[in-house]
């Protein structure tokens, strides 16, 4: 499994809001993420970027990709100083189809949907791409995300027997489209290991290692792996991946590790072993290293936060069925 399908799997994404805006110029929609990312796709008409984050409002092209992370409040406008309506005043959770705002001008299609996930699971892909971050979708990316994008709007159209539950999983995977696509298509907006992988040398060395984290790589077995000398290759994959090759693998090796401390009760030796480490001291130090805090309170905290989550969960459900 190589990093980018690692972290998906881990990430076990949900949709909590799909939605299709239909906009007619003059128009201006304010979207606020709260604790969720967003996934944004324009079609149609050009607009503008309006947000906190850049000094000048930025001109988006029809066919452009956005992913946004959590906590970001930010303006798409069909002119740049556009007044705004915000998003959740023209969709709710009971919204049905595609939503018509604005007056009589050029028409914008904006597709939207919120995402929740394991945000530990997410860490290494959300740490390696800016809290907003446009793209350009080439002609393949393109296609497959306007056919999901077509899919979506058959299903909830149709409104048949689990629509619900087909709808959730196109639009995860319209996610998922979403982030190859920026990944394929990087314009510097990237960094560590996602630009890796666009490297073909690099990313033969990349899925070996992910495939076998617990054996004892050498700088010289991963330059094997990618046809290079040791010295071409740590240069080559410090200034790509932006930290050393044996700095990366250890940096995968925690972020398994947490994975396997909040999924098993594996022992902290057994997990050890698993990736790469010879007993659970070695394993401890690197780990306390990287977080701060030993895995066994670790793993404590996440059980904690674990069952505060789900105790929520029940008090919700109880207040629906009330």
């Amino acid at each position: 499994m190589n990093p980018f399908d690692e972290i998906i799997h881990q990430m076990q994404v949900e949709t909590s809001l799909y939605a299709r805006l239909n906009l007619t110029a003059p128009w201006g929609v304010r979207f606020d993420t709260g604790e969720h990312a967003r996934l944004v796709v324009i079609s149609g008409s050009d607009c503008w970027l309006r947000w906190d984050g850049i000094a000048d409002s930025v001109r988006l092209e029809s066919g452009t990709g956005m992913i946004v992370q959590s906590h970001v409040t930010f303006d798409l406008l069909d002119l740049p100083n556009q007044n705004v309506i915000a998003c959740e005043t023209l969709v709710t959770p009971e919204t049905v189809g595609a939503v018509a705002y604005g007056g009589r001008g050029a028409q914008t299609e904006i597709a939207s949907a919120r995402f929740s996930f394991d945000a530990v699971a997410a860490e290494p892909l959300f740490r390696s791409i800016p809290a907003l971050v446009h793209f350009p979708l080439n002609e393949t990316h393109a296609a497959l995300i306007t056919a999901t994008l077509d899919l979506i709007g058959m299903e909830t159209n149709a409104g048949e027997h689990g629509s619900g539950f087909v709808v959730d999983r196109l639009v995860n995977t319209l996610f998922v489209q979403a982030l190859r696509a920026l990944c394929s298509n990087d314009t510097g907006k990237t960094s560590c290991w996602l630009a890796g992988l666009g490297d073909r040398r690099l990313a033969r060395t990349i899925h070996a290692v992910h495939s076998d984290l617990a054996r004892r790589w050498t700088v010289e077995d991963m330059a094997r792996e990618a046809g290079l000398s040791r010295s071409s290759f740590a240069a080559l994959f410090k200034s790509v991946v932006g930290e050393a090759p044996l700095d990366y693998l250890t940096g995968w090796r925690v972020y398994r590790v947490k994975m396997l401390l909040t999924a098993t009760d594996e022992s902290l030796l057994r997990i050890a072993n698993t990736v790469g480490y010879d007993n659970d001291l070695s394993l401890s130090r690197v780990f306390k290293r990287r977080t701060g805090i030993a895995p066994g309170k670790w793993r404590q905290m996440m059980k904690q936060k674990g069952s505060v989550q789900r105790e929520s969960a029940s008090v919700g459900s109880e207040l629906d069925v009330a």
